[in-house]
């Protein structure tokens, strides 16, 4: 690295118990890796594929937990995405009022190939009406090239018909193929930005990524904490070593949250 980084802001972090036996997202464990790799900050959500034995309960006990974990740790978690379930039905519009009023946090968080719904499903569109009765809400859509559920013309629809929604776009950097269609959103909906999470190691992604939107402003670090191996994080070397400037740097790790989110403590 060519100079030490204030902060390191992780916009792509998710809290619960997976379904998976392979990944465990106790507060405990996303803490660890935090520290270990020198995160200072995190935006949580609940972790996708999470147990739902009683379906819309199973909802409110996820975002409560979330809740939860941000008001115990402020400092660490400064923002908290719930969670609604578009397979639900209408229930799942109450469930984003309960996360984004009753709890008050500031966003929702999708993963559309867990939850089995099309990302620009009509319920989804009543959902993020919604969202819109609640000032400056973020939403975080996962994206896949390959997925029918959640392709990235599914996000420029949703983006381009709600202008006001911040969108956080999840894992866009997956193939040389999807980052070609995230510029191509980038380019057409100024209410899109895009983490690091999940970035193909080879062609030189970051690089890439900065050349293709036009600069680093729309770029955010991000890991998936907890689904990667405790031992390494690669998304953070990746962009450590990126032949990108120190500049791009600073903004991709905190500088970008802090202009579009507001700061954080240091």
């Amino acid at each position: 690295m060519e100079g030490k980084i204030e902060r390191v802001i992780d916009i792509h972090a998710h809290v619960g118990n997976s379904a998976s036996l392979y990944v465990s997202g106790s507060i405990d464990a996303v803490v660890m890796r935090m520290h270990n790799h020198g995160i200072t900050h995190s935006v949580i959500s609940p972790i996708p594929g999470f147990e739902d034995p009683e379906g819309i309960e199973s909802v409110k006990k996820m975002n409560d937990q979330v809740a939860g974990v941000r008001r115990d740790n402020q400092a660490m978690f400064p923002m908290a995405l719930g969670v609604a379930e578009a397979r639900h039905g209408k229930a799942a519009v109450a469930e984003a009022a309960y996360a984004l009023g009753d709890l008050g946090l500031d966003g929702l968080m999708f993963h559309h190939d867990f939850g089995g719904v099309e990302m620009h499903a009509p319920i989804m569109i009543e959902i993020l009406q919604e969202a819109c009765h609640y000032k400056h809400p973020v939403i975080q859509v996962h994206t896949a090239q390959h997925s029918m559920l959640e392709p990235p013309f599914s996000l420029w629809l949703l983006a381009e018909r709600f202008p006001e929604i911040r969108f956080l776009c999840g894992h866009p950097m997956m193939s040389v193929i999807q980052l070609d269609n995230m510029a191509a959103v980038a380019k057409h909906c100024p209410n899109v930005y895009f983490d690091t999470c999940c970035t193909w190691t080879h062609n030189h992604q970051v690089e890439m990524a900065v050349e293709k939107f036009g600069g680093s402003d729309r770029l955010l670090f991000g890991t998936d904490n907890p689904y990667y191996n405790p031992k390494i994080c690669i998304d953070k070397e990746l962009i450590d070593q990126a032949n990108i400037s120190q500049e791009d740097k600073d903004n991709i790790f905190y500088k970008n949250y802090e202009r579009i989110f507001g700061p954080v403590g240091k």
